[in-house]
């Protein structure tokens, strides 16, 4: 698993996933972009859905063990908030898959996968809690 060509795929839907989401919902523009986003999504799990799909089960296990784990790209936020002009990406309250976190009872979590660098973060929906459960790291050799 190269771990730069992960986040440099991942950097790329973001960035594009930003371009959607600044046009009206009409137009061939539109429909272009959406049309690439959903390919680089398909390369994106069929390149590196194995390897994100383990990190899932893992955070599942400890944050949220009663909610099913979904396919890497039903992680991915609409758009995400570049951070100083840097590959470095954040997202809103409102993006991922609500969750139940059984470190936060009665409160409505969601996990998210971020790039810049490549990681899932569980955050509050209405509660000022984010927290970063799993960054992408180059796996050590045999």
């Amino acid at each position: 698993m190269n771990i730069k060509n992960l986040n440099q795929a991942f950097v790329e839907i973001a960035e594009k996933k930003n371009q959607l989401f600044q046009f009206a919902k009409e137009g061939s523009t539109y429909q272009e972009l959406q049309d690439e986003v959903r390919r680089l999504e398909e390369d994106f799990q069929m390149t590196f859905g194995a390897y994100i799909e383990e990190a899932l089960f893992n955070v599942h296990d400890e944050y949220c063990p009663d909610n099913e784990v979904l396919k890497p790209i039903s992680y991915l936020a609409s758009h995400y908030e570049s951070k100083n002009g840097n590959e470095v990406y954040d997202v809103d309250p409102e993006e991922g898959i609500e969750v139940e976190a059984d470190d936060f009872p009665g409160i409505k979590a969601k996990l998210v996968l971020v790039p810049g660098p490549t990681r899932l973060v569980l955050q509050g929906l209405n509660a000022d809690f984010k927290e970063t459960v799993w960054v992408a790291r180059q796996p050590l050799e045999a």
